[in-house]
């Protein structure tokens, strides 16, 4: 369960700049999974902390992040069955 009174909230990729509320329009629309996401956009391609968000975002729909999220953090099923 999250918490939406957090102080953190993560609602984009840092090293481009762009929310996931753009992204995920985008994604949907070209049925892009995250290896397609981190190509088309570079998204998740250079310091890579917001590849988990990229795949809850993709799995769930979620644009904003209440919680710090890290690979390990995610469910297998999240991770794309790895």
């Amino acid at each position: 369960m999250t918490s939406r009174s957090s102080s953190v909230v993560i609602s984009r990729c840092i090293c481009k700049a762009t929310p996931f509320a753009e992204l995920l329009p985008q994604a949907t629309a070209a049925g892009w999974n995250l290896s397609d996401l981190i190509r088309e956009t570079g998204c998740g391609g250079q310091c890579g902390l917001c590849r988990p968000y990229l795949s809850r975002m993709l799995r769930t729909g979620e644009t904003e992040f209440y919680e710090i999220l890290t690979e390990d953090s995610l469910s297998r099923a999240e991770r794309g069955g790895v």
